[in-house]
């Protein structure tokens, strides 16, 4: 009865009716029923007690691999008979483990992390043939324990920066926080934790992911054939997965880097029943703005810090419920005089179930803010500006398991978006006007289909279809302009006022997903697939990537949802026993309504933006060549992308065509972008990474002359993003020593990197000069123009 109490307080519902309280223990079963003995278990770290997400069960004498839920589970169903079951998990020893079945039963199995030893032996996360025999196509899904072989971004693992690293994906910059992925803009991608958006994934301006990694137990990039459940961006999804804490005993992680540090505690509040964890990380970067070259960034001060929260409670076997709360803040004094900050916070309530051997229920529930300020305070015409965005909504999904090999999935989600583009607070004694930009409101809303089905061994298919609704609404002021005429001020004829509530707009549209398998062997196959996505919500920015003073804007009745169709195909092949995985894969997308720029568009506190925007057509296509090796002292891979996103804006009106119509690179197209990661296991306690990339400079805009107007020097440019930035690229560093500790209590790890080994100034962007009798001229600015060392030890207790 205590037990029903605390999960009474713990989420102030009664679950009684799901089966709480039934015994934990082997349950007998009638010993003459040779058939269907369900067997299940849970697989947790020894030393932590957190459950492994992810983990392999395989079944040798059947060949039959299942794969642990979020909570650690699996589930078998077995004849009577002897089996010998192999646990794996990435960075984990392998656990043989002999069962004779003759009842249903519980396995807790407790996993301990590798040595690193030096024996040819493949340690898998994951069923190793996936890549194979699914359908899926461009969804991967990566360990924590992978990334931490990977060199360190600033002395810690950078989610962000280690997707960058996977064919497909690429940054501006070594200072941008966003993601371009298959040609996409940055805010083509849905990026979630704990199945809750957030808008600015990045601590001071992208150096930094704003995701402790300590507390993150996996994450999935999808961005070819995107699952129907999934909707609202164009070209990829980011679901992260945290992890859940320990049921039987407390630990934790502390870090201490040359710029921030972290700790983390964990367990559980009742045994078996409650877990908590929480997780803080907090910079001390100063000194290092402080030795870079550029004047202004060296007289300013950064600060950040991160926390996460998360409950978790196991009903019984079969249903969980977690509750998650995460908040990031960044503030950031530019040469003293103005500071900008911003904030993420999200909370998400997540229930799991499973209704026999064949249904299972995910629903959850999400609240997610963001918003950002400018505070000036030079002494002349002080102010505050601020803007936001919050989000709430719900999921629900739900899966049926028709067989072994086929499966139908369907649910629905919606959510009500509202944003504050801006609103200026000066000083009492200041000139400057007060100025506030009207709210805007929406409804986005789903529901869908999908099955996924294998017949033989040569052929899987996947198909589902999605629809998108949207409903644009008030209160809002809304102009009218004249008919064949640009949208402009000039040519305003009136305004309406819309109520609270009342509807201005409203889209919808059908969103088909289908992906095709034909196995040539069982190491070789072929995938085909096609997706169309709707997208509904837009980054109005003057940067390449995505920057706290960037502006969210809704679809309205002059900005239509973008619309994005996707073709892929691929060869995917693995050799030698599954030590090396390759794929090559080729795309092809057509964009609809990609939002443009009228030249010298004023996009900040806009009442109407419609003014300052205009819609384009957008194609993205290229080629992704990946090759990765599991096994051996050195292990890692090596991705290649040639690809290609190009925009067009032709309007009938002169004034606002681009380029005189033609295609024209976007500003993330980058040609080609390599890869190459190593890791090198010197002993069983050390280890050397290496991380080199290339890729082709994004493309500028040069003025090509200047003119004086009312007394001012203006540059004249002529066409659009039709020169290039030089080159970049890089290489980093890192060596790593782990200590073992006597006994139980602790390891610890110390990891010495270097950043930018040889020096590289690669540019992050152009600027330009007025110099007298001439041009204007060109400079680049380079956020990290010289190597950069960092030391960081951590322990786990």
């Amino acid at each position: 009865m205590n037990r029903k109490l605390l999960f009474l307080f713990f989420m102030l519902f009664t679950w009684s009716t799901l089966g709480y309280g039934q015994d934990r223990t082997v349950v007998g079963r009638d010993i003459g029923e040779l058939k269907n003995i369900k067997i299940s278990g849970r697989i947790t770290d020894q030393i932590t007690g957190e459950a492994l997400v992810g983990a392999t069960v395989t079944v040798r004498e059947l060949e039959k691999t299942e794969i642990t839920n979020a909570n650690g589970n699996f589930n078998l169903v077995l004849d009577r008979a002897e089996y010998v079951l192999e646990f794996r998990y990435v960075g984990y020893e392998t656990i043989v483990y002999p069962i004779v079945a003759v009842g249903e039963g519980r396995i807790n199995i407790t996993m301990i992390q590798e040595d690193f030893t030096l024996d040819d032996v493949v340690i898998f996360g994951r069923d190793p043939e996936k890549n194979i025999r699914s359908t899926d196509m461009g969804a991967i899904s990566i360990n924590m324990n992978t990334l931490k072989e990977l060199p360190p971004f600033l002395g810690e693992v950078d989610i962000i920066r280690s997707i960058a690293t996977l064919p497909g994906v690429s940054q501006v910059g070594e200072a941008s926080s966003g993601l371009n992925v298959r040609g996409g803009g940055a805010d083509q991608n849905l990026i979630m934790f704990a199945g809750a958006p957030i808008y600015n994934p990045s601590h001071l301006f992208g150096l930094f992911t704003a995701f402790n990694p300590d507390l993150v137990n996996d994450f999935t990039l999808y961005k070819a054939i995107i699952p129907a459940k999934y909707g609202g961006r164009g070209s990829s999804i980011l679901d992260i997965t945290p992890k859940s804490g320990s049921l039987t005993k407390w630990g934790g992680d502390l870090m201490a880097g040359s710029v921030s540090g972290k700790a983390s505690l964990n367990g559980p509040i009742v045994k078996d029943v409650i877990s908590a964890q929480v997780s803080f990380r907090g910079s001390y970067i100063n000194w290092l703005l402080n030795s870079l070259n550029n004047p202004e960034l060296r007289t300013s001060q950064a600060n950040f810090n991160d926390i996460n929260g998360i409950l978790y409670g196991e009903i019984n076997d079969d249903h969980n419920l977690t509750y998650s709360f995460y908040r990031s803040y960044d503030d950031f004094a530019l040469a003293s005089d103005t500071t900008i900050s911003w904030t993420n916070q999200s909370q998400s309530v997540r229930y799991q179930g499973k209704f026999g051997e064949k249904a299972s229920v995910d629903l959850i529930g999400f609240h997610t803010l963001y918003d950002f300020s400018i505070f000036n305070q030079s002494g002349i015409n002080n102010f505050d500006l601020k803007s936001g965005i919050i989000d709430t909504g719900i999921r629900f999904n739900f899966n049926y398991q028709v067989g072994d090999n086929n499966r139908i999935m369907l649910g629905a989600d919606t959510k009500k978006i509202t944003i504050k583009p801006g609103e200026l607070i000066p000083d009492a004694d200041s000139g400057v006007l007060p100025q506030n930009v009207q709210e805007e409101y929406a409804n986005e809303s789903g529901f869908y289909l999908q099955h996924e089905w294998e017949f033989g061994e040569k052929f899987g298919f996947s198909y589902g279809i999605r629809y998108d609704m949207y409903q644009y609404y008030g209160p809002r002021t809304v102009r009218s302009y004249a008919e064949n005429l640009p949208i402009n001020s000039g040519n305003v004829v009136g305004e309406r006022t819309y109520q609270d509530g009342e509807t201005i707009q409203t889209y919808d549209g059908w969103g088909p997903r289908v992906s095709m398998r034909y196995s040539i062997d069982s190491k070789t196959s072929i995938k085909a697939g096609y997706n169309k996505m709707y997208q509904f919500i837009h980054l109005i920015s003057n940067t390449a990537t995505i920057a706290p003073t960037d502006i969210w804007k809704l679809s309205d009745q002059f900005l239509k949802p973008q619309v994005v169709d996707q073709y892929s195909l691929g060869i995917y092949k693995n050799f030698k026993g599954n030590i090396f995985e390759t794929s090559l894969e080729v795309y092809y997308k057509d964009i609809q309504n990609v939002v443009e720029y009228k030249d010298g568009a004023k996009l900040l506190l806009q009442n109407n933006l419609e003014t300052e925007i205009i819609p384009g057509q957008g194609k993205a296509y290229g080629v992704e060549a990946y090759v990765k090796k599991n096994l051996g002292r050195i292990t890692g891979w090596a991705s290649y992308t040639y690809s290609r996103s190009l925009r067009r804006v032709i309007t009938p009106f002169e004034e606002e065509i681009i380029n005189d119509g033609e295609w024209y690179p976007a500003n993330f197209d980058k040609p080609h972008d390599l890869t190459l990661i190593g890791n090198y296991k010197l002993s069983s306690l050390t280890s050397l990474s290496a991380t080199f990339s290339y890729s082709t400079g994004r493309p500028v805009s040069f003025p090509e002359a200047k003119f004086d107007f009312a007394g001012n020097s203006l540059a004249f440019f002529r066409d659009r993003n039709q020169q290039r930035i030089p080159d970049f690229h890089r290489l980093d560093l890192s060596f790593n020593f782990k200590f073992k500790g006597k006994g139980k209590f602790y390891d610890g790890d110390w990891t010495f990197a270097v950043m930018n080994v040889y020096g590289r100034k690669n540019p992050f962007s152009i600027f330009f000069a007025d110099q007298a009798g001439s041009p204007p001229q060109a400079y680049r600015l380079a956020i990290l123009g010289v190597p950069l060392p960092t030391l960081s030890y951590s322990v786990k207790f």
